[in-house]
């Protein structure tokens, strides 16, 4: 009996034992599930509280204006389709040939706006979008600290306000020239503007064009003037503040006109081609890449867009000549500005900081291969590029001049066709061009006018 007693308890006690085993387990699923709940239910709400906060933008189409020439020297297709990808807008790219402008200038008035306009970056050319009504400032954006200080000194800025970040190289401007060209004549590059007529008169000879000039474009025509005055202000390191302060006009500063005189004088001598005024700059381009014609008058920007058609073209460049040691004259970069009257504005400035993005600039300087105009950039550079670099290094350069006056010059290309067409003298040019500027200064209501 007394065996049946322990037996029956040891029995109970495995049986109790099983019910508290099978409610702990449960009593633990319970905590876990419990558990689980509240952190689920912690990240939904701080989900909602999240999406709350910060609702998700929907995606838009940014129209981007540029010149198509500006197109063809980057990789801008490449880039815009990163921004997309990356924010997952969409970019509209409007590519202007003609007018353009004009164009700008029309949709400004009827507030017709792309969301992101590529524009000049020059102060007076600044002034004509009239940025306080129509730009957005970037003034105190971060990515400002890493643009080169010669760039945000000289150009990108109105009354003291950056509207625009740069969005290609610290151009500079002189003579490509086909370097098979001049070894196959064994000829030297000049130094002075007598050594340029000499090599000039010895490869006409040869039946070779020595100058290409894009007389139907009419822009580059002018850079032969913008890179002379760059030695002019050498020489006069004032002049600038004499013509912006209305100290002296352009037609009397001798060595203007005598620049301006120059220049035709290459035309004059038999040295430009004889289609000069239905050339253009991409006729100028295939030419000088095939040995056509010897030279052409421009900047490096020229150079991404002829090596990407002609690879192997054996191209160079040297100072326009016209003195030992002649200064090259630096362009004003191409900008980009955002739209104060987009419908867009919170993204057409994100668009801006994506291109300032330290990553998106080594795409596109190693692509242009051109002098950054961003600090801390480190880009290859194609040779015509290359040769002119070290004479920027010296502190042999100056920007164009039109880039520092306070007013626009007015259609210098214009003139530049009506002295090349003989229509007008150098000096007659050099009056148009103040009398634009006279126009332009008591339109603004500068001093001294």
């Amino acid at each position: 009996m007394q065996r049946k007693k322990r037996v029956w308890f040891a029995l109970l006690a495995m049986m109790l034992l099983v019910v508290m085993t099978a409610c702990g387990g449960k009593a633990a699923e319970s905590s876990e599930s419990t558990a689980t709940a509240s952190a689920t239910a912690s990240e939904t709400a701080q989900a909602q509280a999240s999406e709350t906060a910060a609702p998700k933008k929907d995606p838009v189409t940014l129209k981007v204006m540029m010149h198509a020439d500006w197109a063809k020297g980057g990789p801008w297709a490449e880039i815009m389709k990163g921004y997309e990808q990356k924010s997952g807008n969409k970019v509209d790219l409007q590519i202007v040939s003609d007018n353009f402008e004009q164009l700008v200038l029309t949709k400004l008035a009827t507030k017709d706006v792309p969301d992101v306009l590529f524009f000049f970056s020059q102060s007076s050319a600044i002034k004509k979008l009239n940025p306080e009504k129509n730009l957005v400032e970037l003034t105190d954006e971060p990515y400002m600290s890493r643009v080169n200080p010669t760039i945000t000194k000289y150009y990108l800025n109105e009354g003291g306000k950056i509207y625009g970040i740069p969005t290609s190289g610290m151009n500079v401007s002189g003579v490509l020239y086909n370097k098979k060209v001049f070894a196959d004549l064994g000829l030297a590059v000049p130094q002075t503007y007598d050594e340029l007529l000499a090599v000039s008169e010895k490869i006409k000879a040869a039946g070779i064009t020595p100058f290409y000039e894009a007389g139907k474009d009419g822009w580059p025509l002018q850079v032969f003037s913008f890179s002379g005055f760059a030695n002019l202000l050498d020489k006069q390191p004032d002049l600038m503040e004499k013509i912006n302060t209305h100290q002296v006009t352009l037609d009397q500063i001798p060595e203007f006109i005598d620049l301006l005189q120059k220049q035709v004088d290459i035309v004059n001598k038999g040295y430009a081609n004889k289609n000069l005024f239905s050339g253009t700059y991409d006729l100028s381009l295939d030419e000088l890449a095939t040995g056509k014609s010897a030279m052409v008058v421009n900047a490096d920007w020229a150079l991404p867009t002829l090596l990407a058609k002609y690879p192997d073209a054996p191209i160079g460049m040297f100072p326009q000549p016209f003195e030992a040691g002649s200064f090259v004259g630096i362009s004003d970069p191409q900008a980009a500005y955002a739209l104060k009257n987009s419908p867009n504005v919170e993204q057409a400035k994100e668009l801006l900081a994506y291109l300032a993005e330290p990553e998106i600039l080594k795409q596109y300087y190693d692509a242009a291969k051109t002098m950054p105009s961003w600090l801390g950039i480190e880009a290859p550079l194609n040779q015509g590029t290359a040769d002119l670099k070290p004479i920027v290094d010296a502190g042999k350069a100056a920007p164009f001049f039109n880039g520092l006056t306070t007013v626009s010059i007015g259609d210098f290309a214009k003139e530049l066709q009506s002295l090349y067409g003989g229509d007008k003298t150098a000096v007659e040019v050099a009056k148009a061009l103040q009398k634009n500027m006279d126009t332009a200064a008591k339109a603004a209501g500068l001093a001294g006018w």
